[in-house]
């Protein structure tokens, strides 16, 4: 039995041995100061890179059919504050959160509506996919996400991966700079690092 095999099974196997198959688990979503949010983009000149510097936290409830299946959850969801990314340079953070109309929507939201977690069976990786709501500038979609999962303990785990998103789909026209010249592309990546840990409600 390889190692994430065995794993895969530590993780749902304590999950579903505590009640019955369909027992429903309750988690605090973390995201870490650095760690938990990325976005990047790039213009036809350079790029930038900037991350989330603030602990925010959600309550996220499941059962233990997303092993089996694409299921439903219950997500409180998180806001990330557009001020509190931060690009590395003063000039990019300004232009961040015009790019992101931070005056007017100052907000980017993150609500978790469905997970599937699986073995996959080429690389025998835990993974992951499943449907968001992303609200960017005032605009909402359903998006799809896929991700690692990365066992922390028997009962808690990481949620790993990335999603490019087209930001005219939300609505917001890619700038031009220097009289046309500096052109910023449609497409930013949207990298996430969540940690998901027991949270037993009273």
């Amino acid at each position: 039995m390889n190692y994430f095999h065995s794993v895969f099974l530590i993780l749902a196997t304590s999950i579903i041995c505590m009640g019955q198959e369909s027992t429903t688990r309750n988690y605090l979503l973390s995201v870490e100061p650095d760690v938990s949010m990325e976005i990047t983009g790039k213009t036809n000149v350079s790029s930038f890179d900037c991350q989330f510097t603030q602990s925010e936290s959600s309550t996220l409830t499941f059962t233990t059919k997303i092993f089996k299946q694409l299921t439903p959850v219950n997500h409180s969801g998180i806001d990330f504050k557009v001020n509190c990314f931060d690009c590395g340079i003063s000039l990019m953070n300004k232009e961040f959160k015009e790019l992101l109309e931070e005056d007017q929507f100052p907000n980017i939201s993150m609500k978790i509506l469905s997970m599937h977690i699986f073995k996959d069976p080429d690389s025998g990786q835990l993974k992951g996919v499943g449907n968001t709501l992303m609200s960017i500038a005032g605009q909402t979609r359903e998006e799809t996400i896929e991700y690692q999962v990365e066992t922390i303990s028997e009962d808690n785990f990481k949620i790993i991966g990335f999603k490019t998103l087209d930001i005219t789909q939300y609505g917001i026209t890619p700038p031009k700079k220097m009289m046309g010249m500096v052109k910023v592309n449609k497409n930013i990546t949207v990298d996430f690092n969540f940690t998901v840990i027991n949270s037993p409600l009273e």
